[in-house]
């Protein structure tokens, strides 16, 4: 109980204590497995060696064997020798299950995915720690559960999912806490802080770190009282407290310095390091970064953290060639990280660990004049799993051939004017791209264009009329957004916009001109929105007109009233979208048969056109258990969403999928994915352009949307300008429909 604790030095008096005379082998040899890992605890690795080899002389035949391999995997890892403790875990995981031992197989598991971490195999040990927490559920090991659902967060944090790890630690240490394992809710504890400070939090977070410290030194724990003295040392420096970092740094240095494993003091050197940088002696920081870069390879996270210093020391002293070259080997040593992702859930908030990378590359790239070359860096961070989903084999190998994106080419192909934003602190930026010319501007920061965002969205979500207002967010964010490039701008031509992260919640056409008669900007132009160029890139070689146009229409499902409020007019939207299609080219799923199951059966890779009419839901936690909600299929009635998930499992071709509900385009912003929902899933899938709603939609507007953007997609106007003519149709007939509630929900999405 005191070893679950944490309170080695409490088991360690205990298990000192001799045995009673002619105690039975196995307790004597229990006793010195128990010994060895409090022996481990308290840091004494060479005594729990030579006590584990003693018990290993007496170990009888079964279990024990399964328990003694437990103790050799704790004595190695926290001796940093991660190779052999996984071989010791994957031993006492194999014996546990011969013995049918649950308890020592959960543990096992869950040390497992300790290793897993540390080696910063994110997806194995996710995958350790669910099948953990599966087994602790089965048998009631409340504190096993405790220690996977934690440990979990720990990996949701390393793949940049602050929020959702958050979530896991805060819960994991209410279960310590009510367990009374302090042991474990100090890590907890620890690594909340962790999280707000990645989420800008630094209140919060040092309140965290500031428990964290008090709770491990009563214990005691070194390693905990380490992380803190760490943590909290670099809070300070970011809060510019140079005095009270150092002292902290100090700390740690010396904490690290007693602990067995040298590992340890990578972290308090690379923090020691920054602060010689704030103090002005860059030469000292550079030496020791330059010292410390090839002792991190084990550890990708904090190699590419020196690198990534190295290169901003270097650009600060103008070193410039210098600089470039450690920028690069910072974001390639991420990138290889990320490579080695496989999975969506991994892979989409993982960029979010190295968009400091990206950015701060490409800000020494504008500083020095190569604001081209910065495009190209930042537009290398961009939809990277999104690109990862497309199957097809020439896309592929377009994506692959474009090492460096030229833009006007793309705006010539396209015969268009693509915007592409970078939304920084203090300063953000815009490429203005057009077939003659590329133009550079430097616009507001962050702090000032998203709060107009929200402010935006409120204004149009309250059905306000914009136009009639004198002055609005919808004037201010056309003419920081867009009014400096506005001369490369044609009137009446095609827009691409490339927003990026805090964009992707602006429908850009409800900006308003001012000048002459205010109107809104899709008055003037016709808007897609594009993830990155290399995207596009790919989207004008492959980009082909269908001859045959058939459409999977599913919509109008049955709902439980309990559940879901029904849709009035789903039936006439359907109708009338069907009405534009011969019986040929249509195959339509209303009712019970507008099922999940039909979307897989109908298969929907040979449709030009894939409608939903339904409710949708957004899940902002896990985007890809956003769903459109159908009827209950026939054979299971738990089933009737079909999921993003499941979306993805399909390789489409339709040159538009359509989502007519609520939230299509999501809730949950990426960096460097943008929204991710329903739209990104179809996209992902193979859709060229899907069109989804940012906010919740109207019953009695969207069919006439709908049947207007039809009857014009029919005629082989193409899906922008289809679904432009069919919105200014609604803001030009007058009444409550030309307010921006009604049409502006929708947006185009443009995908390879």
């Amino acid at each position: 109980m005191l070893i679950y604790q944490g309170k080695s030095g409490d088991a360690l008096t205990l298990l000192e204590q001799p045995l009673p005379p002619r105690s039975k082998i196995d307790s004597q040899v229990r006793q010195q497995i128990f010994l060895s890992i409090a022996q481990t605890g308290v840091g004494h690795l060479d005594q729990a060696e030579q006590t584990l080899l003693q018990a290993q002389e007496h170990c009888p035949a079964g279990v024990l064997h399964a328990e003694l391999a437990n103790a050799q995997g704790i004595i190695a890892i926290n001796g940093g020798k991660l190779d052999d403790a996984e071989k010791a875990f994957q031993a006492s995981l194999a014996g546990a299950r011969l013995s049918g031992d649950r308890f020592l197989q959960i543990g096992a598991l869950t040390n497992l995915g300790v290793v897993a971490l540390r080696e910063e195999h994110f997806e194995d040990a996710l995958t350790d720690f669910g099948e953990a927490s599966r087994l602790a559920r089965l048998i009631g090991a409340k504190l096993l559960l405790e220690k996977a659902t934690g440990n979990a967060g720990w990996a949701y944090y390393k793949l940049g999912d602050f929020q959702r790890s958050l979530t896991s630690t805060q819960e994991a240490e209410r279960q310590a806490a009510d367990l009374g394992a302090p042991g474990d809710q100090v890590h907890w504890l620890n690594n909340s802080g962790m999280s707000e400070y990645r989420l800008g939090n630094l209140e919060a977070a040092r309140s965290f770190y500031e428990r964290t410290l008090v709770l491990a030194q009563s214990i005691p724990n070194q390693e905990e009282i380490l992380d803190a003295h760490v943590n909290l040392g670099f809070l300070l420096l970011r809060s510019g407290d140079l005095n009270a970092a150092e002292t902290h740094a100090r700390q740690a240095m010396s904490v690290a310095a007693l602990r067995p494993n040298d590992t340890e003091r990578l972290e308090p050197e690379l923090l020691s390091a920054l602060l010689s940088n704030a103090r002005g002696d860059k030469r000292r920081a550079a030496t020791a970064l330059l010292d410390l870069e090839p002792r991190a390879v084990a550890f990708p996270s904090l190699r590419w953290a020196t690198e990534s210093n190295l290169a901003h020391i270097y650009a600060d002293t103008g070193q410039h060639r210098n600089a470039d070259i450690w920028f690069r080997r910072a974001i390639d040593t991420f990138h290889r990280q990320r490579s080695s992702l496989t999975s969506v859930e991994s892979t989409l908030p993982f960029l979010e660990n190295g968009a400091d990378l990206y950015d701060g590359y490409m800000e020494f790239l504008i500083r020095d004049h190569r604001t081209e070359e910065a495009l190209n860096v930042a537009d290398e961070s961009r939809a990277e799993s999104l690109l990862d989903g497309i199957k097809s084999s020439p896309v592929k190998q377009a994506i692959q051939s474009s090492q460096r994106i030229n833009a006007q080419t793309i705006a010539t192909r396209m015969q268009a004017t693509v915007l592409v934003y970078s939304l920084q602190p203090k300063v953000s930026y815009l490429w203005a791209i057009t077939p003659a010319r590329q133009q550079f501007y430097e616009l507001p920061g962050s702090e000032t264009i998203l709060p107009l965002v929200q402010q935006q969205t409120k204004s149009i979500m309250a059905s306000k009329d914009l136009l009639s207002q004198r002055e609005s967010s919808a004037q201010t964010l056309y003419d920081q957004l867009v009014k400096p490039a506005e001369s490369l701008i044609k009137n009446d031509g095609r827009v691409f916009i490339v927003g990026g992260e805090g964009l992707d919640g602006l429908n850009f056409e409800t900006l308003i001109k001012s000048g002459g008669e205010p109107h809104y900007w899709i008055e003037d132009v016709t808007i897609t929105n594009a993830k990155s160029l290399r995207l596009l890139s790919v989207r004008s070689n492959i980009e082909t007109k269908r001859v045959n146009r058939s459409i999977l229409l599913i919509g109008d499902p049955i709902y439980r009233k309990e559940e879901y409020g029904a849709l009035a007019n789903a039936s006439s939207e359907v109708a009338n979208i069907a009405g534009h299609f011969d019986a040929s080219q249509r195959t339509v799923y209303t009712g019970g048969e507008a099922s999940p199951a039909v979307y897989q059966i109908a298969q929907p890779s040979k449709f030009s056109y894939i409608h939903f009419v339904a409710h949708a839901t957004a899940n902002m936690t896990s985007p890809l258990d956003s769903a459109v909600v159908l009827s209950r299929d026939r054979s299971d009635a738990t089933v009737y969403k079909l999921y993003a998930r499941d979306i993805l499992k399909q390789n489409l071709h339709a040159d538009l999928v359509t989502l007519s509900a609520c939230y299509g385009s999501g809730l949950r912003d990426y960096s460097g994915e943008g929204l991710v929902g329903l739209a990104w899933a179809f996209l992902r899938a193979g859709s060229h352009q899907v069109i989804g709603a940012m906010w919740e939609v109207s019953d009695a507007s969207t069919p006439q949307l709908m049947d207007q953007l039809y009857a014009r997609l029919v005629q082989g106007i193409p899906p922008d300008a289809a679904l432009r003519s069919a919105k200014l149709s609604m803001i030009h007939a007058g009444g409550v429909f030309r307010k921006p509630l009604y049409w502006a929900p929708f947006q185009l999405y443009a995908g390879a």
